[in-house]
């Protein structure tokens, strides 16, 4: 059996009156790429904002590796290894790639303002290891022939990946993707998925919104779906793609579009 990477118990949020999540259960498997689907208003960014500690459930909890996450703030999630992108794209527009994925991987380093002003021995050494990370991050990526372009001048997929790159540079142990094909054309969705399965090739545990479902039924382990604030169904892509409730709430006459 696997290990359960992020464990939902029983999440409720409820806001105003409204039920947003109501008493939602699932199990992210370490290793696999889960995706959670749903019409509009099924709580989908909801749970995801309970899970990265944007929102401070109702009820119920959230266990990163068995360790409860629940209610932590967002920094405090991402120290425990669970990182979020979001659907906007998120770069420094001015910035090149590699300065972009330096950025990101300072936060990762030790030294301070008065070792960059002098420079000594051991902050040049840290800014050679992450320069080497930088390098290597861009490679994985498929951007390091871009690494001295400016994040402006990519094309638009091109960005989303450079800030998944980003959220990678935490190094997490779980990822959670929100929407990560919103906005591609077809050949950037294939580069995204490509991209997506060589991250859980990598051994980071992956967790997505998508409404792309040919891309969910094609990468995905699990699917969890959710409708009007509540699970209706969990499975296999075969699974969720026979599933009367799934069809009639979610995939209806697309669902041949949705087979992978």
């Amino acid at each position: 059996m696997s290990e359960t990477a992020l464990r939902v118990s029983n999440i409720s949020m409820h806001i105003a009156g409204l039920k947003a999540v109501d008493e939602v259960s699932f199990d992210v498997p370490a290793g696999k790429i889960v995706s959670l689907i749903g019409p509009n208003g099924a709580g989908k960014t909801t749970t995801f904002n309970v899970i990265s500690g944007y929102m401070r459930p109702t009820a119920g909890e959230v266990l990163l590796f068995g360790k409860s996450i629940t209610g932590l703030a967002p920094e405090q999630v991402a120290r425990h290894g669970l990182i979020r992108s979001f659907q906007r794209t998120s770069v420094f527009p001015n910035c090149t790639v590699k300065e972009n994925l330096l950025t990101a991987l300072h936060l990762q380093g030790t030294s301070g303002v008065l070792q960059a002003l002098l420079r000594p021995s051991g902050f040049r050494a840290e800014e050679r290891r992450l320069g080497g990370q930088a390098e290597a991050l861009m490679e994985f990526l498929g951007l390091d022939h871009r690494a001295d372009e400016q994040a402006s001048n990519l094309s638009y997929g091109e960005q989303r990946i450079l800030g998944v790159g980003l959220a990678l540079a935490a190094k997490p142990r779980v990822l959670l993707l929100d929407e990560p094909a919103a906005g591609l054309n077809p050949s950037e969705t294939e580069d995204f998925k490509r991209m997506v399965t060589r991250i859980c090739g990598s051994g980071v545990t992956v967790l997505l919104v998508e409404h792309d479902m040919h891309m969910v039924m094609s990468i995905s382990d699990h699917i969890v779906v959710l409708n009007y604030g509540r699970l209706i169904a969990t499975g296999s892509p075969a699974d969720i793609q026979s599933n009367p409730e799934v069809i009639r709430a979610y995939l209806g006459s697309g669902i041949k579009n949705a087979q992978a």
